[in-house]
């Protein structure tokens, strides 16, 4: 199925949710918004892990995508911020984590709790999926809670 084309262009599929996309290739992160905005998604966008530190002290993501490699610059970082704000607010906080290394870098981040790894350059329809699919049960039941009702 190419949710892309057939499925996704559905305007709103991912309306509501909050994602923070972390990438230090400004066309990758590009892509991501663009694709992610389009679908209904509120996408925050940000090229350093210093940045999105920064954004996570006023913004609350359903979802963060963020690229594993830094030049200067530790995930942990920002993953334990993350670990934070969920402790605070009792909502996990799904993460699909990117890269352009085929070798090496899943072995690398063993503690690192992730969803989804996927590298690039990435298969849209999946990453859209998987995205949809992370954060499905919150969106549908804060926004259409009407489906939610049992017969």
């Amino acid at each position: 199925m190419n949710l892309i084309n057939d499925f996704c262009l559905t305007v709103g599929i991912l309306k509501g949710v909050q994602v923070l996309v972390v990438d230090n290739d400004r066309d990758s992160r590009d892509l991501y918004a663009f694709l992610l905005k389009d679908l209904g998604a509120n996408v925050i966008t940000a090229g350093s892990v210093k940045e999105a530190l920064e954004i996570l002290s006023s913004f609350t993501p359903n979802i963060l995508v963020c690229e594993i490699r830094f030049l200067g610059e530790s995930i942990y970082t920002l993953l334990n911020t993350l670990s934070a704000i969920e402790a605070d607010n009792g909502n996990h906080i799904p993460i699909i984590v990117t890269s352009t290394s085929t070798t090496g870098t899943h072995d690398q981040i063993p503690d690192v709790e992730f969803e989804e790894y996927l590298l690039k350059p990435l298969d849209l329809d999946k990453f859209v999926s998987i995205i949809r699919n992370q954060v499905q049960s919150d969106v549908v039941e804060k926004f259409f809670p009407e489906l939610l009702v049992l017969h």
